[in-house]
């Protein structure tokens, strides 16, 4: 989203018959992202230390083939997510992820929250951490 010609691009390979998703930290704009990309957004959690990164317009630019992820580090932040993600109803705009981070918070641990919770979310492993060194960057 910081390249300038970025959203001209992402219509273009639409144009061209292109399935095109756009992976995005949240802080820029989606407004004028053309609406047959797919936005996997991630908004940040508090103890991200980015927690005040996420642009809010960003919410009402979801449509329903979209995705929002939260990267859960601790109990605050799944209590923070939780009630964001219901807050802001994000469950029926999109699909809603939460990932626990690698090596704060054990994939069995946020499953059993979301689940004794019935959070209308689904568990997703950063599988980049298990694939690859944790340290590994770029992947």
């Amino acid at each position: 989203m910081a390249q300038q010609k970025v959203i001209p691009f992402m219509k273009e390979l639409c144009d061209l018959g292109y399935i095109v998703s756009l992976e995005t930290n949240g802080y820029y704009d989606t407004k004028d992202v053309d609406p047959r990309v797919v936005k996997v957004i991630d908004i940040k959690t508090p103890d991200s230390g980015e927690g005040e990164s996420f642009n809010h317009a960003n919410i009402a630019a979801l449509l329903p083939h979209d995705q929002v992820k939260f990267v859960v580090c601790s109990e605050k932040d799944y209590l923070w997510s939780r009630d964001f993600m219901l807050e802001k109803k994000l469950h029926e705009k999109c699909t809603v992820f939460m990932s626990p981070s690698f090596e704060e918070m054990t994939p069995i641990m946020l499953a059993e929250k979301i689940l004794t919770d019935s959070l209308p979310a689904r568990l997703q492993l950063q599988l980049h951490k298990y694939i690859w060194s944790p340290s590994t960057r770029g992947v």
